[in-house]
């Protein structure tokens, strides 16, 4: 449905005067249709056929971008509530071209500005095994959207924070890579975002470049010498876009790098000496984007060791049937540990070094590694993260195949019945041979153990959109 706001007539002024030749047709593409775009979860969706009019596949994101022919309800689709793929905007894909510049080492990575997690699930599927990623969002409701998808994507070697760029710039010379995906003035977005065009003005603009500037110098601090920060805005603008470049090189003497095997898509910036990369919707099929890719002198000073294999906390006791709960490939190196008084979390020695690390400068961190078990008292209840994790045993638990209407009233944590040979206790809840969730089965009746916070709102409405599709 097209925007009833107009353009900000500020902005088109702008546009005319920084890109002249580009400009008429650049404002006539921000009143069109946007696109609708997919990128599907490589490890779960291997071996299933997804029930989506999927279109051409994102010429910057191959194998798994595409894009849709229509806009389906992805509500009324359990695979999208099972991490098996996510809803991205595709100019946000560029930053899969950045996978050649990550070598084949594990890295310690950071996403500064992550939520809603497009760019974290996408970073979770380019960096190399065993690399650790940290998402962050500054905003709590936002972090903890970001946290839900992170779990839904199934990684295991993940943690989530929400703090001010400043305390995570403490952990000087830690991370091999930086996303620094800055909020910004939204300029590339006004085709799609009404409130993105009421907002918009010259003071925003100004307000925007302001701030990004102090994420950038309280961040790179924590950028190890060598390693790789990416900088990307959904803006048009110079200031916040080439001008940031520039006082990255200028200021801390970061050397741009250019993306390798660029497709002829993407649109080489004219304003900057440097190679810095648009995303204009006239000439792709996506919303705005700028991407630049930096690295940090070697000169700048020692790097700092890899994070070392944790303090040799001792994983607490547990019943030994929890351990079976996790894929055998992964018991043998994890480090049990009880957060807070109620959940229990396996970590690698990798993600445990940077937990304590994060600990020690009272980060909060919302999610990590592999959440098990609640525990309630002495009893062990798996955790509802563990039922979508990359890290569960196939054979862990009884497993009960719903339809498309079943699991859409068990996402909205309603009763469900299961069928009469369904064994009592813990069972996973499948859609399509994927995994939902989890109820306790008690014979006659089951509890649904689904979270409160990921429910479905309205499924009687999610269901009624579902027979009009049919």
């Amino acid at each position: 449905m097209p925007l009833t706001t107009p353009l900000p007539t500020g902005f088109s002024e702008q546009i005319h005067e920084l890109l002249p030749e580009e400009a008429p047709a650049l404002l006539r593409a921000l009143d069109e249709e946007p696109s609708v775009s997919i990128r599907l979860n490589a490890r779960k969706t291997r071996e299933i056929e997804l029930s989506l009019p999927l279109g051409d596949t994102v010429p910057w994101a191959k194998p798994w971008g595409y894009y849709l022919d229509q806009r389906p309800s992805f509500t009324a689709d359990p695979l999208w509530h099972a991490g098996c793929y996510y809803v991205q905007e595709a100019s946000s894909m560029l930053l899969s071209l950045v996978k050649p510049l990550l070598g084949e080492e594990p890295l310690t990575a950071l996403d500064l500005c992550a939520a809603p997690g497009g760019k974290s699930t996408l970073l979770l599927d380019l960096l190399p095994e065993g690399s650790v990623l940290v998402s962050n969002e500054l905003i709590r409701s936002r972090a903890q959207i970001l946290a839900e998808n992170i779990q839904k994507w199934g990684s295991t070697q993940s943690i989530v924070t929400s703090t001010e760029p400043r305390a995570l710039g403490k952990l000087r010379t830690t991370f091999d890579f930086i996303l620094v995906d800055a909020p910004c003035s939204g300029e590339g977005m006004l085709r799609k975002d009404e409130e993105a065009r009421r907002q918009w003005s010259p003071g925003l603009v100004a307000q925007c470049a302001r701030q990004q500037r102090e994420i950038l110098e309280d961040i790179w601090p924590a950028l190890r010498p060598g390693g790789i920060l990416v900088y990307s805005t959904c803006t048009f603008n110079r200031d916040e876009d080439e001008a940031m470049v520039g006082y990255l090189v200028e200021e801390f003497g970061a050397e741009p790098l250019a993306l390798p095997d660029c497709p002829n898509e993407i649109t080489p910036s004219t304003l900057s000496p440097y190679p810095c990369y648009r995303m204009m919707p006239h000439r792709v099929r996506g919303e705005g984007l700028f991407l630049a890719v930096l690295r940090k002198s070697e000169d700048e000073g020692p790097a700092k060791g890899k994070p070392s294999k944790g303090k040799g906390r001792g994983s607490i006791k547990v019943p030994a049937e929890v351990f079976t709960w996790i894929t055998e490939d992964l018991r043998q190196d994890l480090i049990l540990q009880q957060v807070g008084d109620d959940q229990l979390v396996a970590y690698s020695p990798s993600v445990s070094s940077l937990v304590e690390q994060l600990q020690a400068l009272k980060v909060p961190i919302l999610t990590s590694g592999i959440p098990l078990a609640e525990v309630k008292g002495k009893n062990y209840l798996p955790h509802p993260a563990l039922a979508l994790s990359l890290a569960l045993a196939e054979e862990a638990f009884p497993r009960v195949e719903v339809t498309q209407e079943t699991a859409i009233r068990y996402l909205a944590r309603e009763a469900i019945l299961l069928p009469e040979a369904t064994p009592r206790g813990f069972v996973l809840i499948c859609y399509r041979g994927q995994a939902l969730g989890f109820v306790k089965h008690l014979g006659n009746r089951s509890n649904n153990l689904y979270p409160q916070a990921w429910r479905i709102r309205h499924p009687e409405l999610v269901l009624a959109t579902l027979a009009e599709g049919k």
